[in-house]
């Protein structure tokens, strides 16, 4: 295991500590944000630093290069390769249907007057909706002509 992963760990444990210390100490209207940046820091800093820790022991050495070289097996297994690009695809145009749909059922709220001050939520949806499109193209085009 990389000397990389206990550092970054590190980081991300110190990045959460000052965020934390940030909740406790400040009285601002961020302190919901400050809170869930220290959980975010600190949870997956512990996580990567113990992990880097086990996997150094001499006694996992073994279990640790065979479990890499099955992640390797799968990550270059063609059929697995295969549907990572089909559900990529797939989540993409569940994305883009759940945009259009949630822009029509918005729009339809706010006409019957259930909700106030949705144009700005539909502009952003509408604009976020073409973006997706506009972008999937794109990245089409990239890698075809890459490739």
């Amino acid at each position: 295991m990389k000397k990389n992963m206990f550092m970054t760990g590190f980081v991300y444990v110190l990045t959460g500590i000052i965020f934390l210390l940030c909740a406790i100490l400040l009285d601002t209207k961020f302190n919901g944000i400050f809170w869930g940046f220290a959980g975010a820091g600190i949870i997956p800093g512990l996580i990567m630093i113990f992990k880097y820790l086990y996997w150094t022991q001499p006694k996992n050495e073994a279990r640790y290069k065979t479990k890499i070289e099955e992640e390797e097996i799968n990550l270059h297994d063609e059929r697995k390769e295969l549907f990572r690009n089909q559900s990529g695809r797939y989540a993409y145009i569940l994305g883009l249907i759940t945009v259009c749909f949630s822009i029509i059922v918005l729009s339809l709220l706010y006409y019957f007057d259930v909700i106030q001050n949705a144009k700005l939520l539909i502009i952003y949806l509408g604009l976020y909706a073409v973006f997706q499109y506009i972008s999937g193209i794109l990245i089409f085009k990239y890698l075809n002509k890459k490739y």
